[in-house]
């Protein structure tokens, strides 16, 4: 039963910060900024 309910947990969270990705890529000013921090790195 735990087990169950943990792996549920995981899921959930895996799709609410999926969804929270994706809704930052709808701002295209804070995709550019992710993608130029990350451009900088190398």
């Amino acid at each position: 039963m735990m087990r169950r309910l943990r792996r549920s947990l995981l899921w959930l969270a895996a799709g609410i910060v999926l969804a929270l990705v994706f809704l930052a890529y709808l701002r295209p000013d804070m995709a550019m900024a992710v993608a130029n921090q990350i451009w900088a790195c190398f």
